[in-house]
C-alpha cells in the first residue's frame, strides 16, 4: 500500500502527540531520578567518606538528683538509618521533672528509626506525646527536648524548651534552635519597641519555659530543610547546665579533635567554675570527619 500526499496531515497529527508524550515522560523520569539520587546521597561523592565520632557526658552538678536524660541510637545502624541523639532536661523544682525526661527519652527510642524526610510527621508525634504527658501529669512536671538526626551529609533537628543544639564550623559555635522561655519573649517585645533589653535578663521570671514536653500542644521547632554538614564540623546537643556555665564565646577553648576529648574538656570546664547552684549538665558531642580508609 502506498501513502499519498493526501495522507501526510493525518500522519503528522498522530506523530506530534506521540512526540509530546515521549518528551513529557522523559522529563518526569529525569525528575524522579534526580530526586532519588539526592535522597540516597549518590549525588554527593563525599558521603561515603564521612564518619561520625560520638561521646557524651552527664553530671549531676549541685542538684540533689539527676533530671537530665540521654538517648543515642545504635551507631552501627548509621549507614542505614543515620544517628538520632537526644538530651531531655527535666524541669528543676518540679516533682516529676526527672521522670518525664526519662519518658521522653524512651519515647524517642521507640520512634526510631526516624524517617529522615518526615520531619513534620515526627514533630507531630512529639507534640502528640506531650499531650499524653499533659493528660497524665497536669503540669506537675515537664522536660525540654533537643534532638538531632544525622544521615549522610545532612542533619535535621527538633527542639522544645531551652536545651541547646550547637553547630561548630571552622571553630565557631552557633546555637541553631531558639530558646522557648519568657526571656526570649521579653527581648523580642523590647526590641520591637526600640527599648534596651537589659531588663529582660534581670526579670526573675525570665528563665521560665513557655513551651516544654508535658505542656499541651507545645510548639515543636524543627528543620524544614536538612542542614548540610561538612568534614571538620562539630555538633553539640546539651542541657542549659552546660551553656549557662560555659559561654558560647569561651567554648572554642575546649574544643579538641576527637569527640571524647572535647566532651571531657567541656565537662571539666563546667566543674572548674564551681558554681554554687550548678544545674545538672549534659552534653552529646559529634565530630564529623573524613574517613582515613
Amino acid at each position: 500500500m502506498q501513502t499519498s500526499f493526501a495522507d501526510l496531515p493525518t500522519l503528522q497529527s498522530a506523530v506530534y502527540p506521540a512526540l509530546v508524550l515521549f518528551a513529557l515522560t522523559a522529563i518526569v523520569f529525569t525528575w524522579f531520578t534526580v530526586v532519588y539520587i539526592k535522597r540516597k546521597g549518590f549525588g554527593n561523592p563525599d558521603d561515603s567518606d564521612l564518619y561520625i565520632d560520638c561521646a557524651y557526658f552527664m553530671e549531676i552538678g549541685k542538684r540533689p538528683s539527676q533530671q537530665d536524660s540521654v538517648f543515642i541510637s545504635n551507631l552501627s545502624d548509621y549507614k542505614r538509618y543515620g544517628i538520632t541523639a537526644l538530651v531531655a532536661d527535666g524541669m528543676g523544682g518540679m516533682e516529676y521533672g526527672g521522670e518525664i525526661s526519662e519518658k521522653v527519652a524512651k519515647f524517642v527510642e521507640q520512634m526510631c528509626p526516624l524517617s529522615f524526610f518526615a520531619t513534620e510527621q515526627n514533630s507531630d508525634e512529639l507534640r502528640r506525646y506531650s499531650n499524653e504527658l499533659y493528660d497524665e501529669y497536669k503540669l506537675s512536671g515537664g522536660s525540654t527536648l533537643a534532638m538531632v538526626h544525622i544521615a549522610g551529609n545532612y542533619m535535621n533537628y527538633y527542639s522544645v524548651g531551652d536545651s541547646d543544639i550547637i553547630l561548630v564550623r571552622e571553630g565557631v559555635p552557633t546555637i541553631l534552635n531558639p530558646r522557648q522561655n519568657y526571656m526570649a519573649l521579653l527581648i523580642k517585645s523590647l526590641c520591637r519597641n526600640n527599648k534596651q533589653t537589659v531588663s529582660a535578663y534581670n526579670n526573675p521570671k525570665s528563665r521560665a519555659l513557655i513551651d516544654f514536653m508535658g505542656n499541651q500542644n507545645p510548639r515543636v521547632i524543627y528543620t524544614k530543610k536538612p542542614i548540610r554538614i561538612f568534614d571538620g564540623d562539630k555538633i553539640i546537643v546539651s542541657s542549659d547546665g552546660l551553656t549557662d556555665a560555659v559561654s558560647l564565646r569561651n567554648m572554642p577553648h575546649y574544643f579538641r579533635d576527637g569527640a571524647s576529648a572535647t566532651a571531657l574538656e567541656l565537662k571539666r570546664a563546667v566543674a572548674s567554675r564551681k558554681r554554687p547552684k550548678q544545674d545538672n549538665y549534659t552534653g552529646i558531642v559529634f565530630t564529623i570527619k573524613r574517613s582515613p580508609f
